[in-house]
């Protein structure tokens, strides 16, 4: 078949304004250790080299879509019935040129797992069981099986963007996959992290690389992917070790000697702009850990970008849930910077017309390759590029009217006690209703699950050091509530909590009072108040008269 190709907007990844403002990148090495198919042989096969001038440049500087077959044998099919995450060796022939025996698995978390009768998403390492075997002069790619977006482009998109600030973001482009006889679909080709990537940003790729894990914070165990840096994870202790120094001045100068802070502030602009509610800043999930060996400074790098753009009127100041993103915005520095960054690359990086004709771009790339496959399924395909573009537009027309506010004032307190009005929306899931009711002569802020939900009201304030306490009035009715790390059905917190809540409404209860207090430990902070509903079914009333902020100290 053919298909149109185009060229990528940015003919080099590391060209543009913002490259040159912002900084260098990142280097990795080596495969991880996984389960090997016993089947599986050791012979070694001349290496198959780019013809690129860099790595995968050949294969990713003309966005087109590549056709794999694999043939996998039966023992090797029921092994990955068996055990998905078992490396096995499969011949890949790609447009008509065949690698022998790649090691692929199955890849995936809970939302894009699927097994391999159906559209797995794969992991295809070529030089695993052929020893200097690449592809294009890359050792690992995946198939993405988008089941998380129906446009096939968030990843792309969001992946320039990263890449033209600095900051390593896998190339993508897109394929077909058929796996013996059966004919799988539509996917998102992608690079793994290996040095090949990462060496286009860092001048050593040979520093530890960790894999942030699922719905985890660096503070949990991680596991470390490859690098030839210290084995017994000093380097991850002493990046915790700055987050816990309780001075603000010092800890400042500590995590500045840890981290990437100007790259960083990077980072978490995009993390918000592209409101990448799954990634590191807002949950943390979906990214990696890398250790420049050159300086020995931390790096969070993005991962996982399939569902990217989905609250357009999203706060371009939070939520902050990553631990390094909080420890960055609890300084007064930090906060400042984090704001001059998103004025730097919301005005240089994201105008609405480049990425919305983009999308136009690469919308008809995948269109036309869809049409190949299922005219109908091609014709419905226009609503993805529609609600992607529309999306974005919309983003930056929110973010626009937000940069174009003047600085937030500190809190008003009457007597030690500030009545809080302004609440604005937010729901992570997509599957909340929000409205502000009168119940039982209460104005309130109403939340309602659809499904399964973490929907909530939120509002931000600047306070000075001090203790305080958020106090709530609220009803509910026949809630089925969820519980995980920040609480249980309906109540109220800050955001960025490190434990559960305690206060917590459940099943159907009349009017109750709600607790929260916390500390303000640095000169002056921005707090994200939170009245949430937490749940599988269920609506809860929260009074707007009872909602206030008492300072006791």
């Amino acid at each position: 078949m053919d298909f149109k190709s185009v060229k990528e907007s940015n003919s080099r990844i590391l060209s543009g304004l913002l490259y040159v403002i912002l900084g260098l990148g990142i280097a990795v090495a080596a495969d991880a250790t996984k389960a090997v198919d016993k089947n599986a042989p050791a012979t070694a096969r001349p290496k198959i080299k780019s013809r690129g001038a860099v790595p995968g440049d050949e294969l990713f500087r003309e966005i087109k879509v590549h056709h794999f077959t694999l043939e996998i044998s039966k023992a090797s099919m029921d092994n990955l019935r068996r055990d998905p995450r078992l490396f096995v060796p499969a011949d890949v022939t790609v447009d008509g040129q065949t690698w022998k025996q790649v090691a692929v698995h199955l890849k995936g978390a809970a939302g894009s797992f699927r097994g391999v009768d159906d559209k797995p998403a794969l992991t295809l390492s070529f030089g695993k069981f052929t020893p200097n075997q690449t592809f294009y002069g890359l050792k690992k790619i995946h198939l993405n099986n988008s089941v998380q977006d129906g446009s096939f482009m968030c990843e792309l998109i969001c992946g320039e963007m990263y890449r033209e600030v600095g900051i390593p973001a896998a190339r993508t482009t897109f394929a077909t996959v058929r796996i013996n006889q059966r004919f799988h679909g539509f996917y998102v080709l992608k690079e793994g992290f290996e040095k090949e990537l990462l060496g286009l940003f860092y001048k050593k790729p040979n520093g530890n690389l960790y894999d942030g894990g699922f719905c985890q914070d660096i503070n949990a165990p991680l596991q470390k992917d490859c690098g030839d840096g210290p084995n017994d994870y000093s380097d991850v202790a002493g990046l915790l070790a700055a987050t816990r120094e309780n001075d603000a001045e010092k800890r400042w100068e500590k995590i500045n000697k840890k981290l990437d802070v100007d790259r960083f502030l990077s980072f978490m602009v995009l993390q918000n702009l592209t409101w990448d509610w799954d990634g590191y800043v807002m949950k943390p999930n979906n990214y990696r850990v890398y250790f420049n060996p050159e300086d020995g400074k931390a790096m969070i790098l993005p991962h996982g970008m399939d569902q990217m753009f989905w609250e357009p009127n999203g706060n371009f100041m939070g939520p902050i849930n990553g631990l390094l993103a909080q420890v960055i915005m609890r300084a007064p520095q930090g906060r400042s910077l984090y704001q001059q960054r998103y004025q730097q690359i919301f005005t240089n990086l994201f105008q609405v017309q480049r990425w919305t004709n983009r999308v136009v771009e690469l919308g008809a790339i995948v269109k036309t390759a869809l049409a190949q496959m299922d005219k109908n399924y091609a014709r419905d395909y226009q609503g993805q590029i529609n609600r992607l573009r529309d999306l974005i537009a919309g983003r930056a027309a929110s973010l626009s009217k937000q940069l174009d506010f003047p600085p937030p004032q500190p809190l008003a307190f009457d007597n030690g006690v500030a009545r809080l009005r302004g609440w604005k929306p937010g729901d992570e899931s997509g599957s909340s209703q929000f409205e502000t009711k009168t119940i039982d002569d209460r104005k309130t802020l109403y939340i309602r699950a659809q499904r399964e939900t973490s929907g909530s009201w939120r509002k931000e304030v600047l306070l000075p050091a001090g203790h305080y306490r958020f106090e709530a009035v609220a009803k509910c009715s026949n809630i089925k509530a969820i519980s995980d790390e920040k609480g249980a059905g309906a109540g109220i917190r800050i955001s960025g909590t490190e434990k559960p809540r305690a206060n917590a409404l459940e099943g159907t209860s009349d009017w109750k009072p709600l607790q929260f207090e916390f500390e303000v430990t640095e000169p002056s902070m921005e707090v994200i108040l939170v009245c949430e509903l937490r749940a599988k079914q269920g609506e809860v009333w929260f009074d707007i008269s009872s909602l206030k902020l008492v300072k006791l100290k």
